[in-house]
């Protein structure tokens, strides 16, 4: 089965927040049975914009980079979770299923990376669920690609990831 994979060109992020802006359109007050519980209004970023600056002044430069749930290929994610409150598709997305998950903060933890938010209101691990209830409608694209105006973020399917030969076609020895 193909997977969907999430790329995104740091190069071309331009910190407009407009994928931040339409995952908030798409969750916040919005609830999606099996795949996620509304997003709190303030407080989560299920993608979040961290900004890296290198060199000295005159010569700065500021790199924008998109962080969200990488939906990992061995989730540490599911290995904390109980009762199959969070599973991996074959398509490759990561649910944190937003019934059976109830109670489990520890998951918060588990995400080695920080994006599992939790949700004070609703007793709630929450992540960005590479919007699975529009892919599961036919949906080619997220709403953050979709947003994007410089074509940053891509949301790809395929049986390999494209990039998997990229070491060998570049002549890298390790």
């Amino acid at each position: 089965m193909q997977k969907w994979n999430l790329i995104i060109d740091v190069a071309e992020c331009t910190n407009c927040n407009l994928c931040t802006l339409a995952t908030m359109d798409e969750y916040v007050g919005n609830d999606w049975p099996g795949y996620a519980a509304p997003m709190p209004r303030h407080g989560h970023r299920w993608i979040n914009i961290l900004q890296k600056e290198r060199g000295q002044v005159p010569m700065i430069d500021i790199a924008y980079v998109p962080t969200l749930c990488n939906h990992c290929d061995d989730a540490p994610c599911i290995k904390a979770a109980r009762d199959g409150a969070i599973t991996k598709r074959d398509d490759g997305i990561v649910i944190i299923d937003p019934v059976k998950a109830k109670g489990q903060k520890q998951l918060v933890d588990a995400c080695p990376y920080g994006h599992i938010w939790w949700n004070d209101e609703l007793n709630l691990p929450q992540h960005w669920p590479f919007d699975a209830h529009l892919i599961d409608q036919g949906w080619q694209q997220t709403r953050g690609q979709q947003s994007c105006p410089t074509g940053a973020m891509k949301a790809v399917r395929s049986m390999t990831p494209r990039w998997s030969a990229w070491p060998e076609s570049r002549g890298s020895s390790g």
